[in-house]
Parts: structure tokens; sequence; C-alpha cells
């Protein structure tokens, strides 16, 4: 965990997991304790329903007024005020606020969450708070359907501890968590650092019912492999990241990975020759250039579930017109794709200069993952790989699974393993290729999949 300077307040250092007071049953402490955090809510829900009012009443100025410096200056009055026009030509005018109420707390935000009834949907606005009590980020979200989560067989409590910290830079720092088995207290051990696919994510990888790292991290602690997983850039830091000009994948994906690899080879209990990465989706298709950024050796082996091998215009198509065969998804959608991505990879394009046709907005994000070719950059690596893929997995096909063969054929430390029930995120079902309605059924990675990684991973550790 990072240093916290001794003025913060009790509260926020409570909230983090410091220990600032000497243990003790005292009723007194208790008492001061809770009041101490009882008021530190009361500034934060008083500021996050300013500025609310503020925006929505057009007064930008004032509604930056509580902003850190980090968000000041990524936000405009502008950009507010943009934000907030687009947000409500979507969802309607605001029809109702609720009750404000303290949410999750962090080792990098204290979070507010604030009920909105639009005229078309309800969501929700979580303003998320600097350690100095200063709005430092939100997000809005719409409500969705209550989801129900699962806990695995293999998820046994005693059989690990959790240690929550901080990794990354200002102003993007990521609250992160620590799996560890409860056996190594008194030995270091090997770590998999866990790196999302696309959108934002929280650090579970949480969509619809699954939370397939939660999955991974108390399956793997379980068997002596220590997980780290974060929340994502784009999770914790969406609106900070939306003020950014020239964001791209790196930004989004591959700097926090290499960072965490930097934090584990000088964490406590971690064996620093023995880090290994697992990406999911886009995070194993990033995982070349990672490789290519992280220091010389720094990392042992690296794990790709549901990795593309071909460029995302193509993969993303392809995904596009099974949905269309489904009826889950409008024609119309898969042709304004089709329009945009020709664009994309017409020769002429310029991120710097998109043209005006151009509609998908984060210009270099896109370019980046149109020409971004992961197999052919994997040819010239010797990092040791393991590819595990899901047969049924219609985000991420066989296709793609038979492309990183092809390509690395040459190559003597790559495994492969093909699961033929699994979907995109590694949980059971029936037919020839999964539907989007499969993710809404309670479901964990099954202990087969826990077993091969850990197996990998003890064959491959130093």
């Amino acid at each position: 965990m990072k240093k916290v300077k001794a003025a913060l307040p009790l509260a926020v250092s409570l909230a983090l997991g410091l220990q600032v007071l000497p243990m003790s049953t005292s009723s007194v402490q208790a008492e001061a304790v809770a009041n101490a955090a009882h008021h530190s809510a009361r500034i934060e829900v008083k500021r996050a329903n300013a500025f609310l009012t503020n925006v929505a009443n057009g007064k930008a100025k004032e509604a930056k007024r509580y902003f850190s410096r980090s968000l000041q200056s990524k936000m405009s009055e502008d950009n507010l005020k943009t934000w907030w026009s687009a947000l409500t030509a979507q969802f309607g005018s605001v029809k109702k606020i609720g009750i404000s109420v303290q949410g999750e707390v962090n080792t990098v935000h204290r979070n507010i969450e604030i009920p909105i009834e639009f005229e078309h949907v309800s969501a929700t606005l979580t303003v998320r708070f600097s350690q100095n009590r200063q709005i430092d980020d939100w997000r809005i979200v719409p409500e969705e359907r209550q989801f129900s989560f699962s806990t695995p067989p293999y998820d046994i409590p005693k059989n690990y501890s959790e240690k929550q910290l901080s990794i990354g830079k200002a102003p993007y720092e990521l609250p992160a968590t620590l799996t560890l088995p409860t056996r190594s207290k008194h030995q270091n051990v090997p770590v998999v650092i866990l790196v999302h696919g696309s959108g934002p994510s929280d650090q579970d990888e949480t969509f619809m019912s699954l939370k397939p790292f939660r999955d991974l991290a108390s399956g793997l602690a379980s068997q002596g492999i220590a997980v780290l997983r974060y929340n994502k850039r784009t999770y914790e830091h969406a609106a900070k990241m939306s003020g950014e000009s020239k964001i791209n994948v790196d930004n989004e994906t591959t700097d926090d990975a290499v960072l965490a690899v930097k934090a584990m080879a000088k964490q406590k209990g971690i064996d620093s020759r023995n880090i290994f990465i697992l990406g999911h989706s886009q995070g194993g298709m990033m995982m070349p250039r990672i490789l290519n950024h992280t220091p010389d050796k720094s990392v042992r082996g690296s794990i790709l579930l549901a990795a593309p091998s071909r460029t995302l215009p193509e993969l993303m198509l392809e995904q596009f017109a099974y949905l269309v065969s489904l009826n889950q998804l409008p024609k119309e959608q898969l042709a304004f794709f089709q329009q945009q991505f020709a664009i994309l990879q017409d020769p002429s394009f310029s991120p710097a200069q998109p043209p005006k046709e151009f509609l998908l907005g984060t210009p270099y994000f896109w370019y980046d993952l149109a020409h971004w070719q992961p197999a052919e950059v994997a040819k010239s690596q010797d990092t040791p790989l393991l590819f595990l893929q899901g047969a049924r997995d219609y985000q991420v096909t066989t296709e793609d699974f038979e492309g990183w063969k092809q390509s690395l054929s040459q190559r003597s430390n790559t495994s492969f393993k093909l699961y033929p029930m699994l979907n995109h995120f590694f949980t059971e079902g029936t037919g020839e290729k999964s539907t989007p309605d499969e993710y809404a059924v309670s479901a964990n990675i099954p202990s087969y999949v826990i077993n091969d990684i850990v197996k990998w991973v003890r064959e491959t550790q130093k």
C-alpha cells in the first residue's frame, strides 16, 4: 500500500484499512471513530449534491468548486456542460433525485451514490472523492436488472487472505486487491496479475451474473498462487479519461498492467522471479505489447484467455453479424459499424484529423486497435505462453485460437487448451455457440480451468 500522510482525516485512514489506533475495546474510541466517519460522509454527501444541482442548472463554474486539481485539469467548464447536455439528450430531463448514500470505500476513492430518475431511464451517479474530500471523478450508470452471483466450491475463505493496495501513478491510481494463500505467510509465492477485457470494468471483471476475476483469485490463491486484480482505469477514472484528447489502448490497458508488474516485483510476500500476467479478451490481445513494455525478463509467463489474434474491426463485425442473426442487434447497427470501420481502415485516415464522418470518438484508441496485429508481434517474443479458449465463445472464436497456433507454430514454449463447453467468460453452457442471455445465469469458472492454470504456472515457474 502506498504511504499516506499523517495529516489524513481519521475516518479516511480507517476506511483505507490503516492502523491509526492501537487495538482497543474502548467504547469511547469506537464512538469517536463512528462520529468522524459520519462527519466525513456528511461533508461528501453535501458536496456531491451541490455538484449535481449546479451541473443540472448549467452552473459549471460552481459545479467545479470542489474538484481535485487533477480533475480540474482534465474537465473544463465547456466539457462539463457538454457532458450534461449529451446525458440528458439520451436519458431525458431529470424528474427526481433520490437520497444520497455512501457507497464503496477503497484505497483511492470514497464514493457517494445518488439515484436519479430521468425521463427515459433511472440511473445512479457515483461521485468519487479523493482522500482530502475533493471530487476526483464520477460515473453514471443506468439501472439494470438485479443480478445474483454464485460462489464456486473452490472459494474457501480460510485458504486465502486479501490485502487492499493501490497501483499505478497519479492522477490515475487504481484500487487493487492482492489475494494471498494462507499457507504462504513465511514464504514468497508466485503471483498472477489479471488484465481485463474491453470496456470499463471493476476488479472482479463483473459482467451481468459473472465475476470471473473473483473466481480466479480465490481459486488460484487456494492452491498457493497469489493474484492481483484492480479496477480498470476507465472504471475508476471515467470522467478524467473522457477529458483525455488522445486516449489510446496503452492508456486504457497496457500502462497499468506494466505498473502492476513493477509493483509486484517490490511486494512483500511475492516471489519477484515468478510474476505471471493473465489477460482476458482484449487484455490477452494486448499481451504482446504489455510484454514489450515490461522490464526485460520481469514476467515469467503469460496466460491468454479468449484472446483475439485478429484485428478488432474484423472480430467485432463477425460478432455483430451473429447478434443480428439472433435478432439481438438491429441490422442498422451492423451497417453503421461496417461504415465506421471502413473509414478507420482507409489508408488516408489520420487520428489527429479524423473525417467528420467518423463518429466513434477517441480516434487514437480505435486506430490503435484497428492496426494492432498481436500474433505477429508475439512471433519474435520468448516469454512462455498458455492459451485457453472456450469452443462456444461467439465473441472471440476458435478462429482466433487457431490463428495463434499458426502464427506461433515455430515457438516451442507455447501451450494451447480448448474447452468444449465454455463461453467467452469461461462458464459452461450447451449448444454450438453461446448467446448473450447465457451471461445472465449465475455461474463460475470450472475447477478444471483453475487446475490447468495452476499446473502450468507450477511447471513454468523458476
